[in-house]
């Protein structure tokens, strides 16, 4: 059975999931009625869990849409929670993390973050990551059978309480992208060459010479908030996991996981908004300001920029094996690069083309089920394209509402949220492309 129990379906931000079977064409299955307007759905075995920006967080049954419970607080709650087998997380937009009960929607405990909470949350080997207008803040979430992926005091116990902050660091700026994690290299990581993107129109504003400095390694004692000399010498392999950020400054801080020291800061062209993704050694980071960041992981040097004159409005979708990142922005298009040079990927009749022209803004992530790319746009118009065949056009559906929340992808089901309604698409598994 497909879970995907956080933003994006996983630590990475991948929203991919290669296994299920293609949606070669959608129906409706069941819709349901929300207060407020949705945020993006997550779900677990048997579950569907949502919250709205008017402060609901709802479960619901993933087959038949009935209600199960429904949490409501005074803020916000439209980032995506959290769900794992013991709990679901879920933040409010006045800085709250509340643990309930996935079955029952009763609650374990709360916290209160420094500040107002600005991203979705992240959730790792027993531990939650919150971005916030102060900074970024681990919280340890181990109980009950949690408590084998939790470090251990001497006497057996959690090292801390289900609730308790790890740590918390503090940043110049609000953080805008939400964390996301990399694992350390099993192997050398690839020394990244720089390359501009393809077309004249769409040069990168960032200075190309000085893209192999990009990356800036921070001195253990050195606050994030300091000013950071550039440093090219910081090393590619590290022991332990890493976790990336961010902030409205325009930079993007990586850190231990483990304490939440500095290791590196590099800047973008704009403001990164949405999360930031992870994929083969790589830090792929979108910003407002109309520029696509692949970055190396433990170095944070550039290994492409790809620009356009619109801004990006949703993070990347990476395809690894194809080469292949879709990134959606405010033309009204998905744009589609390689993943070696940040080319133009799409053919078209004379020249390369940017992407898949909508109609409307992309503001949700793009997701991939099988081998279909799932893309929304604020019309209310949800595609599917063909990945096997050059982002061709397999089906269209069209909603009331915008799609401005990221689906969540299960097994022959997709769920959207559109305005004030969570939706069940559906499709047969008879059916997959040739």
């Amino acid at each position: 059975m497909t879970d995907w129990i956080q933003c994006e379906g996983d630590e990475q931000r991948s929203g991919v999931r290669r296994t299920v079977t293609d949606p070669v064409r959608v129906e409706e299955g069941w819709t349901t009625d929300l207060i407020g307007t949705a945020g993006p759905p997550v779900l677990d075995r048997d579950t569907v869990f949502v919250g709205t920006d008017r402060g609901n967080c709802y479960a619901f049954d993933q087959e038949t849409g009935r209600r199960r419970w429904v949490v409501e607080t005074m803020a916000a709650t439209e980032t995506a929670p959290v769900v794992t087998r013991e709990r679901l997380f879920f933040g409010t937009a006045d800085g709250t993390i509340h643990a309930v009960d996935p079955a029952t929607g009763n609650q374990y405990w709360q916290l209160e973050l420094p500040a107002p909470l600005t991203t979705a949350l992240l959730y790792v080997d027993g531990d939650l990551y919150a971005g916030h207008e102060d900074g970024l803040t681990a919280i340890a979430t181990a109980a009950g059978d949690e408590v084998d992926a939790f470090e251990l005091d001497d006497d057996g116990e959690p090292a801390e309480e289900p609730g308790a902050v790890r740590w918390t660091v503090e940043t110049d700026a609000p953080v805008t992208g939400a964390p996301v994690i990399a694992r350390p290299p099993e192997r050398e990581q690839e020394t990244a060459p720089l390359q501009e993107s393809t077309a004249p129109e769409f040069e990168s504003e960032l200075n190309h010479e000085a893209d192999p400095d990009l990356g800036q390694e921070l001195d253990g004692s050195m606050e994030l908030n300091d000013s950071i000399d550039i440093d090219t010498e910081s090393d590619e392999s590290w022991d332990s996991s890493r976790i990336y950020v961010a902030t409205a400054d325009e930079r993007v801080l990586c850190l231990a996981s483990d304490d939440g020291e500095g290791v590196w800061a590099a800047p973008t062209n704009g403001v990164a908004t949405n999360a930031l993704t992870v994929a083969d050694g790589r830090v792929y980071v979108a910003d407002a300001g109309g520029t696509l960041l692949a970055l190396n992981a433990g170095t944070g040097q550039t290994w492409f920029t790809y620009s356009i004159t619109a801004g990006f409005t949703t993070g990347a979708t990476v395809l690894t094996a194809e080469g292949t990142t879709i990134i959606g922005a405010n033309d009204g298009y998905a744009h589609v690069t390689d993943t070696t040079f940040g080319r133009r990927k799409l053919r078209g009749w004379l020249f390369s083309k940017k992407g898949v022209a909508l109609d409307g803004e992309v503001q949700a992530e793009p997701v991939v089920a099988g081998d279909v790319l799932c893309v929304g746009d604020t019309t209310g118009s949800l595609y599917g394209l063909d990945l096997t065949d050059d982002c061709d056009h397999l089906w269209h559906h069209g909603f009331e509402e915008a799609i401005t929340a990221t689906p969540a992808v299960g097994d022959g089901e997709l769920f959207v949220g559109t305005g004030d309604r969570l939706v069940q698409l559906e499709w047969s598994d008879e059916l997959s492309l040739p």
